[in-house]
């Protein structure tokens, strides 16, 4: 089919892993800031520079994001490239700890995580949105470059992480959510993100 062709023409365009070894060491550490084990330090990062209520919203969008992605993964079934195209045909660069092209390639996981941190943290914080944008797109096309994913994992990854990420930040000034956050860990947080300098929260709810 016309759509099939052309996504993998774009995939074999953008699949260059071994061409470059500073894009390959750059791909790499794009590759590791999104996994789960090292994009989860955010929620430190913001905890300890008194943004608790963010932190606390981050943590939680954050483990959505892995479950609604894992879910669809597992639903979906779908190959990963080297798998459909082939070892031969598709050029693979794996980080040496926890490379993960073992589970289904639909939607990438990476990319729904860095595109979460953009959205909810830059929506939050506007003045590093114009830097965690661009990271996460490019650790996107990081993953097609490698030869774990497809171009429609990393769009579907995208629309997961910027969906989940707008969501809870409409959350962040929701009465019934705020009240559950201050229930759980009410005794930890200081103001919220809106409180600071810097910081965009969406407008309050419409009680009339």
């Amino acid at each position: 089919m016309a759509g099939e062709e052309a996504e993998a023409g774009l995939f074999h365009l953008l699949n260059g892993a071994g061409s470059n070894p500073a894009v390959d060491a750059v791909a790499l550490l794009l590759d590791v800031s999104a996994a789960l084990y090292v994009i989860i330090f955010w929620a430190a990062q913001l905890w300890v520079t008194k943004k608790r209520s963010l932190a606390f919203d981050y943590l939680v969008a954050l483990l959505i994001t892995v479950a609604v992605t894992e879910g669809l993964k597992f639903a979906i079934g779908r190959w990963r490239p080297e798998m459909f195209y082939g070892a031969a045909n598709v050029h693979l660069l794996k980080p040496a700890l926890f490379p993960d092209f073992t589970d289904p390639s639909f939607p990438s996981g990476h990319t729904s995580r860095a595109f979460l941190l953009a959205t909810l943290i830059g929506l939050h914080e506007r003045r590093w949105l114009r830097f965690l944008l661009p990271y996460a797109i490019i650790a996107g096309l990081a993953r097609v470059y490698e030869g774990a994913h497809y171009p429609s994992d990393i769009l579907a990854g995208a629309l997961v992480g910027i969906a989940i990420g707008f969501l809870f930040w409409r959350f962040a000034t929701w009465p019934r959510y705020v009240r559950l956050r201050k229930q759980l860990v009410g005794r930890w947080l200081i103001p919220a993100p809106a409180a600071r300098d810097g910081s965009s929260s969406p407008p309050p709810p419409d009680r009339t």
